[in-house]
């Protein structure tokens, strides 16, 4: 779903945004401050649910407001979500009420690249994961639906933990089965999907960082041979101790592997975003094969890569079909690439939370 029209309602302090004629570039400019991010961030609720910039609703819908509106319109689709200080939220696709964000979020690809990207790399496994099931939500059709009932039964096995002092493995027993079924259903599905990803990874990383061999790792969380549920019996007096589940697939990893060592310990800040352009552009690149076109925002683009890697980013993601939503401080570098780029944008001068267009 590529945007064709966004309006912006009651999203921090940007007033009532009304862009329409939007393009495959859409480049917003103005001061710190201004509302640019916002815009971002708004798309970014859309397509999510949540704010890339804070879990509390009443951080990003505006000041003395009880609620915030976006809206999107492609040739094909229109989506709107209404986001209340309570969390509650209300999604129409087409004029229809659905019940879950995971029908919005298959319309809409996301795609985000931010100062925080480097986070995959350097703040544990959960990003990481995080990062690799966004992938698997998009191209395995069965990924969502094993994903919430191991959720489910996971939720339930620690609850249990918590509030039972002293549980019988035969109380676990079903829990464990749930667990164990799905748990294996979810192994072989990433196993599968890594495997794949491996191929486009190894081209974007070789545009991008040519002298470097780096690896995906897989960690499952659990040992595969003789299995979850073996893990499940045989940690079952430790689990009982520690009062939380501590194998599964919910523990797993995907490990960035160099020649000299773990990518979090030996690569440099500049490398390490690069490899972050990898792993997302390679990402899209996969959803791309699959027919299935993504939405991108790259936040304070000029500030975090230099110039050629601007423009590599900024190639490829035209090559992949991408529409991008690009936040600056220096346009001018970003209207140079796309001009030799040859490259259809629209330019937005963003001040004290008002969105101009720039005629050109």
């Amino acid at each position: 779903m590529h945007i064709t029209r966004l309006n912006i309602e009651r999203v921090r302090n940007l007033k009532a945004v009304a862009l329409v004629g939007l393009q495959p570039f859409n480049v917003f400019y103005g001061a710190n401050g201004s509302g640019k991010t916002s815009i971002l961030e708004a798309i970014h609720l859309l397509a999510t649910g949540r704010s890339f910039r804070t879990h509390i609703p009443k951080n990003y819908i505006q000041h003395d407001a009880q609620e915030a509106i976006v809206f999107a319109q492609s040739p094909t689709e229109k989506i709107g979500m209404q986001k209340l200080l309570s969390g509650e939220q209300l999604i129409k696709v087409n004029g229809d009420h659905i019940a879950t964000q995971g029908q919005l979020a298959k319309l809409l690809p996301l795609q985000l690249i931010d100062p925080q990207s480097t986070d995959i790399i350097d703040h544990g496994a959960k990003p990481r994961r995080q990062l690799l099931d966004w992938m698997m939500f998009h191209v395995e059709p069965e990924f969502y639906h094993a994903w919430q009932y191991y959720s489910r039964a996971l939720k339930q096995r620690n609850s249990l933990l918590k509030t039972r002092r002293h549980l019988s493995l035969p109380e676990l027993e079903p829990w464990n089965q749930m667990l164990s079924q799905y748990g294996e259903m979810l192994h072989l599905q990433r196993y599968s999907i890594i495997e794949q990803w491996q191929h486009y990874f190894q081209q974007d990383l070789q545009q991008l960082l040519p002298d470097l061999n780096i690896r995906l790792e897989y960690h499952p969380g659990f040992h595969p041979e003789p299995g979850l549920m073996s893990d499940l019996v045989n940690h079952h007096q430790k689990d009982v101790e520690r009062r939380y589940t501590e194998y599964g697939p919910h523990r797993a990893d995907l490990r960035l592997k160099t020649a000299t060592g773990d990518a979090d310990v030996v690569l440099s800040r500049g490398q390490k975003k690069l490899l972050i352009m990898a792993l997302k552009l390679s990402q899209i690149a996969m959803l791309h094969a699959c027919n299935k076109e993504t939405v991108v925002l790259l936040d304070d683009l000029t500030a975090e890569l230099d110039l050629t890697a601007q423009r590599r980013l900024i190639e490829r993601l035209s090559q992949l079909g991408s529409q991008v939503f690009i936040t600056t401080l220096d346009h001018e570098s970003v209207q140079n690439h796309l001009h030799d780029l040859s490259i259809s944008y629209q330019l937005f001068n963003v001040e004290n939370g008002t969105v101009q267009v720039v005629v050109q």
